[in-house]
């Protein structure tokens, strides 16, 4: 394997998280064809092995749920653990990682920093330390920050050794927001890598639409840290044939994922995309047509709205949408719940909403539809969502304080 790098032609309220600006285009009068949510409750799981899964029965309205204050950390904006361990990562947008350890009381306990990337991020417009992922067997931790020119990098570090750590892909940004920044390692140990569409405002370099390049997308790689640098291609990405595709690309047509998460009993793929001025959206993919390489529509639609840019031959509609109104401004996604200490949590998507704080929760039912339900836990500044080894949830508040979301006194 050779090393690949690529070169293209983003912390206050909604400029981390690419939000809200001045007023949209016009809605056009043309007409597109458009990819409805799946109905099929048969859905198959990342590995190569098929499996059917039932359709959840959540109440949500049920569900009696609060938040535990568990540690307090410098901008947290990211967990990582891998299913079943006891290893939890934390990592802070001001550029370090740090083991947290499960006190007696439930608390976490902050480690000293396992890597320390102060001196090379940057933190203006919507840089940092974005997200990052661990290998299935926990040995191997991905990074995903920005730097001051500013560029994106993905990095891979070696756990068990000396965190010296290689680069697997850089991408130049053209402005400093819709950086993306999330990282997923699906069941087989491939890494997902989510990228804005480079900003500024309504994509004005067209790249979203454009599979010639990175921005836009959602990214799917093997790397081959640490044997080798750099990564490959898997041989079922959708575009490997596609010679005026980039063959990394799993996802396209979005306008800055802040958030996205692989079911771990499904396979499916939930995506949260910021949106621009009027809708928020979440989207989730089936595991079966992730080999489509689904396309979301971003700038021709906003949400399910229509705007006046060119329209796509086909696009898949947001499972959820909700309007950016104040004081919503920015959509921060989360995971299915599986799990964990709340049983009766499970099967349920938690998302929310960076300036209102508000956690929000979403099924999917059997005629293909997600029910949403908006709590009134706040978390400040929402910033990200995680879970633990054991399925734990938690939410993540960019101004310091790490919750976890527990059975609340009627649960």
């Amino acid at each position: 394997m050779t090393r690949l790098r690529w070169f293209g032609a983003s912390v206050a309220a909604a400029l981390l998280l690419g939000g809200c600006g001045s007023p949209a285009p016009p809605a056009a009068d043309a007409t597109t064809t458009t990819r409805a949510p799946t109905t099929t409750a048969t859905t198959a799981l990342t590995s190569t092995t098929a499996t059917t899964t039932t359709v959840p029965v959540v109440d949500l309205d049920a569900l009696d749920l609060a938040l535990q204050h568990v540690v307090t950390l410098e901008q947290p904006i990211a967990l990582a653990a891998p299913p079943g361990s006891d290893l939890l990562l934390a990592a802070e947008r001001t550029g370090t990682v740090r083991f947290l350890d499960l006190r007696a009381d439930g608390t976490l306990e902050a480690g000293e920093p396992i890597l320390d990337l102060s001196d090379r991020v940057d933190l203006r417009g919507e840089g940092g330390l974005l997200g990052i992922a661990l290998s299935p067997d926990g040995t191997v931790l991905y990074a995903h920050w920005t730097d001051g020119t500013p560029t994106s990098h993905v990095d891979a570090y070696l756990l068990t050794g000396d965190m010296a750590g290689r680069t697997l892909l850089t991408l130049d940004q053209p402005f400093r927001n819709h950086n993306g920044g999330g990282l997923v390692v699906d069941d087989r140990g491939r890494l997902l890598i989510g990228l804005g569409d480079g900003g500024d405002r309504w994509d004005p370099l067209d790249h979203a639409q454009d599979r010639s390049t990175l921005f836009g997308t959602i990214l799917r790689i093997e790397t081959g840290y640490p044997e080798a640098d750099g990564y490959v291609v898997p041989d079922d990405n959708p575009f490997v044939d596609d010679p005026a595709a980039r063959p990394e690309i799993l996802v396209w047509g979005l306008r800055n994922p802040w958030r996205f998460a692989l079911d771990r009993a499904t396979g499916d793929l939930w995506v949260a995309d910021v949106g621009q001025d009027e809708v928020e959206e979440v989207t989730r993919i089936p595991a079966g047509e992730l080999d489509d390489g689904p396309n979301l529509g971003w700038p021709a639609f906003e949400g399910d709205r229509r705007t006046d840019r060119p329209a796509p031959d086909d696009h898949r509609l947001p499972d959820i949408t909700y309007p950016l109104e104040d004081p919503a401004c920015s959509v921060t996604g989360g995971h299915v719940h599986r799990g964990g200490d709340v049983p009766d949590l499970d099967d349920v998507y938690l998302f929310g909403d960076f300036c209102d704080g508000l956690v929000r929760l979403a099924v999917r039912r059997a005629d293909g539809s997600v029910e949403t339900r908006t709590t009134d836990l706040v978390v400040p500044l929402l910033a990200s969502f995680g879970e633990d080894g054991a399925g734990r949830s938690y939410a993540l508040s960019l101004a310091g304080n790490v919750y976890r979301i527990v059975a609340g006194p009627g649960g």
